[in-house]
């Protein structure tokens, strides 16, 4: 049996079920869609015969599944059409979740969260409601699976938005669960997601401060905090990337999506030129001066004289100017020895890393699957669990993911363990609903 962690619900949708609501859909919002697709891919659909230039369900895969090499940007283009089919209002919202939580169970995933995201601007009324909606779809899901001979516990964690009304969100339903055992026991935990770049980790320090000091006072409205990290980061240097994921631990975040800054091999950047925002480099500056001793337990690295002069001469231009850092093979040795440290800490904490094999091949532009970072978490003694992100657009399932983190370095033995303590790694224990030593996998 498997258990999957990282997925999002409407990411889940087959080609042919997205076809249907999206025909089924009065009004689909083809402004979120058209031009997004068409600045990334060159390609400008016609929302008025949409549906017949795409009938042929092989032509609406094309444009739907998502299996090339290029950044995020690329992908939300296609996460797009989506947003853009669907009608979003209760009714679908459960049939959906019903529906997702049977296909899984099917595929022998026994527990899974399933994330879901709503606007902004989403008054309360709506987002309690729509809440509602899904947990009853979850709980139709987990009945109708049993009544064909198949068991799966369906949870619900919550995407809210890295820039606006994060906090409003979390208070509206911590509240309602206080309220509504049924809320309570389906809702589980809340998630950053979308683009990362622009949000640093330190900005929710006393945010996350606040959750987990809220899950110590009242265990049974606990939730746990996922957070997107080192995914994406095109606009930062590598040496930056991977500290996020080190700060997003250090604040508490339960499980760490993708991270795959921390472990992708330095050679990849190598001869790249990367920028970053001069108050970035600074915060890495003073972070490596911080921990300069221990860093260099782990290799060469930058010498403390340059890095104070470097500091000196930034402390003069103003935080938002732009700097360049051309990643030479110097710099390589350096990352690779970074990266060590950072892991080195992470292995010494609770944090769990969720892979994606799928998503961060072609995300993250990796050249084949060996490249993928699971294997060194796993021998550098990081906790890991391998997710499916957006089975629908990805073409794939947790089974397939799991023979895709085979490919990329992981042997059998391994891949059972990291399946099993899958289980031991849900929302529930890492918030602290459930008591558990994640270390002997023991409930207490």
């Amino acid at each position: 049996m498997y258990c999957d962690l990282h997925n999002h619900l409407y990411g889940c949708l087959p080609a042919e079920t997205l076809f249907r609501i999206g025909k089924e859909n009065p009004e689909p919002r083809w402004h979120i869609y058209v031009d997004a697709f068409e600045k990334a891919y060159g390609i400008k659909t016609q929302p008025k015969s949409f549906f017949e230039d795409y009938a042929d369900i092989k032509k609406f895969k094309s444009l739907y599944h998502f299996k090339e090499k290029a950044p995020f940007l690329n992908f939300q283009a296609k996460f797009n059409l989506i947003i853009a089919l669907i009608q979003f209002h209760e009714k679908e919202i459960r049939e959906i979740s019903r529906d997702v939580v049977l296909s899984h169970a099917l595929t022998d995933v026994s527990y899974a969260e399933y994330r879901l995201m709503f606007s902004k601007d989403e008054l309360p009324d709506a987002y309690y409601r729509k809440l509602i909606a899904c947990c009853e779809g979850l709980a139709e899901g987990e009945a109708k699976a049993k009544s064909e001979g198949k068991f799966i516990e369906a949870r619900l964690v919550m995407s809210i938005h890295r820039d606006l009304y994060f906090e409003r969100h979390y208070d509206w339903m911590k509240n309602w669960m206080v309220k509504d055992t049924f809320l309570r026991k389906y809702l589980v935990g809340i998630d950053f997601c979308h683009i990362e770049e622009g949000f640093p980790p330190k900005d929710k320090k006393h945010f996350f401060n606040q959750i987990i000091k809220d899950n110590k006072a009242e265990t049974s409205t606990a939730l746990s905090i996922l957070y997107h990290v080192g995914e994406s980061f095109r606009e930062k240097s590598p040496f930056s990337a991977v500290r996020w994921i080190w700060e997003s631990a250090e604040n508490g975040a339960h499980r760490l999506g993708h991270a795959l800054a921390l472990g992708i091999s330095p050679d990849f950047f190598l001869a790249e030129e990367r920028t970053e925002l001069v108050s970035e480099r600074l915060d890495q500056i003073h972070f490596d001066l911080e921990n300069y001793d221990s860093i260099l337990e782990f290799g060469s690295y930058f010498s403390k004289e340059d890095l104070n002069v470097e500091r000196n001469l930034l402390k003069t231009k103003i935080n938002n100017d732009q700097i360049t850092m051309m990643m030479d093979s110097i710099k390589i040795r350096y990352l690779q020895t970074f990266q060590n440290f950072i892991m080195s800490k992470i292995a010494q904490t609770n944090s769990i890393i969720e892979c994606c094999p799928s998503s961060n091949l072609y995300i993250g532009m990796l050249e084949n699957l060996p490249d993928h970072p699971i294997a060194r978490f796993y021998d550098n003694n990081i906790k890991i669990t391998i997710g499916s992100d957006d089975p629908g657009l990805f073409d794939t399932n947790l089974k397939r993911e799991y023979e895709k983190a085979h490919e990329s370095g992981l042997d059998e033995k391994s891949l059972s363990e990291i399946q099993r303590n899958s289980f031991l790694y849900t929302s529930p224990i890492l918030s602290g609903r459930e008591i558990i030593d994640l270390n002997q996998g023991q409930v207490n």
